[in-house]
C-alpha cells in the first residue's frame, strides 16, 4: 500500500511539472504569436518574457518574426539595348517588414525553428519584384546616360520599386546604385576622352603663358618707343632753342669770352685773329653752348 502511495505521488509530481507552461521570450525588434493546436492566437505579442499556458498533451508554441530594418544587396548583369553591351552593377537597399501585414506574414510564411526570418519574407515577396523593376528601368538608358545621372537614376529606381512593392509585406526605405562596372570598351573610351581633355587644358594653359609673355614684350616695346620719343622731343627742343639763340652777335660775344679765357690761361697758344671767324671756331663755340643748354 505504501509503495502504491509513493508511485502515485511521483506520477502526480511529474504530471504537475509537465503541466507548467514553457518559459519563452520575444526578443527586441521581433514580434510573436502563440501557435496552438487550432492555429495562431489573434494577438501579436511584443518583445517580452513570459510562460506559455500549462499543457499535458498538446502544448502551445511561440513563433517569432524579425521586424528590424535590414540591409540587402542585389547584384545585376544587364544587357543594355542602346549600347548592345552588358553592364554589371549592385543595388543596395534598406527595408523592413511592414507592421500592417504582420498577420498576413504569419499566416502565409511557415516558420523554421519557430522563427520567420526577414530573408525568407524578402525572398518570397520582394526579390522577384525588385529584380524585374530594376532591369526594366535601367535598360531604358544608355551607359553614358547612367554614368552622368547616377543619382537621378537611383531616385527613379527607389520610386518605381516602392510603387511595385505596395501591398506586399516588404517596405523599402532606401535604395541606390552601387559599384557600377562599365564595359571595358566604354571605360577605355572615357579614359581616352579624359586624356584629350587633359591635353586641351595643357594647351590652353600654355597659350595663356605665351599670351602673358607676348603682352609683357608688347608693353616693353611701348615703353622703349615712349622713351625714344621723349628723347627725340627733348633733342628737338634743344635744337630749336639753339637755332633761335645762337646768332652772329652771340658767336662774336662767345669768341671774345674764349679769347679772354685764353689770355688768363698759362698755356697760351698763338691764334691768328682771322681764325676766330672760321667755321671750325664757330663749331667749337656752338658745341660748348650745346653742352651748357643740355646741362640746364
Amino acid at each position: 500500500m505504501m509503495r502504491f502511495v509513493v508511485v502515485f505521488g511521483l506520477l502526480a509530481s511529474f504530471l504537475l511539472l509537465s503541466a507548467c507552461g514553457e518559459r519563452v521570450e520575444v526578443p527586441p525588434a521581433h514580434v510573436g504569436k502563440i501557435l496552438t493546436k487550432n492555429g495562431y492566437k489573434p494577438e501579436v505579442v511584443p518583445p517580452s518574457k513570459f510562460r506559455l499556458d500549462m499543457c499535458i498533451f498538446y502544448c502551445d508554441k511561440l513563433v517569432t518574426m524579425t521586424i528590424a530594418d535590414f540591409g540587402h544587396l542585389e547584384k545585376f548583369k544587364v544587357f543594355m539595348p542602346k549600347d548592345q553591351l552588358n553592364m554589371s552593377f549592385d543595388v543596395r537597399m534598406t527595408g523592413a517588414i511592414s507592421n500592417d501585414v504582420i498577420d498576413h506574414v504569419f499566416d502565409r510564411i511557415p516558420p523554421v525553428n519557430n522563427n520567420i526570418s526577414v530573408n525568407h519574407v524578402y525572398g518570397t515577396y520582394a526579390q522577384p519584384v525588385i529584380r524585374d523593376v530594376v532591369r526594366r528601368v535601367v535598360a531604358k538608358y544608355s551607359i553614358n546616360e547612367i554614368a552622368s545621372s547616377r543619382e537621378s537614376l537611383s531616385h527613379e529606381l527607389f520610386g518605381e520599386v516602392s510603387k511595385a512593392l505596395k501591398g506586399t509585406p516588404i517596405e523599402i526605405k532606401r535604395l541606390g546604385l552601387a559599384d557600377i562596372q562599365f564595359p571595358k570598351v566604354i571605360t577605355q573610351a572615357k579614359e581616352r576622352a579624359a586624356e584629350r581633355r587633359e591635353l586641351i587644358e595643357q594647351e590652353k594653359a600654355q597659350f595663356e603663358i605665351q599670351k602673358i609673355q607676348m603682352e609683357r614684350d608688347l608693353e616693353r616695346e611701348k615703353m622703349n618707343r615712349a622713351i625714344a620719343r621723349e628723347k627725340a622731343i627733348g633733342q628737338k627742343e634743344v635744337n630749336d632753342l639753339l637755332a633761335k639763340s645762337v646768332t652772329d652777335k652771340y658767336l662774336a660775344y662767345r669768341t671774345l669770352e674764349v679769347l679772354d679765357k685764353m689770355a688768363e690761361s698759362n698755356n697760351k697758344v698763338f691764334l691768328p685773329v682771322e681764325a676766330l671767324g672760321t667755321i671750325g671756331m664757330q663749331h667749337a663755340v656752338l658745341n660748348d653752348q650745346v653742352k651748357q643748354v643740355a646741362g640746364k
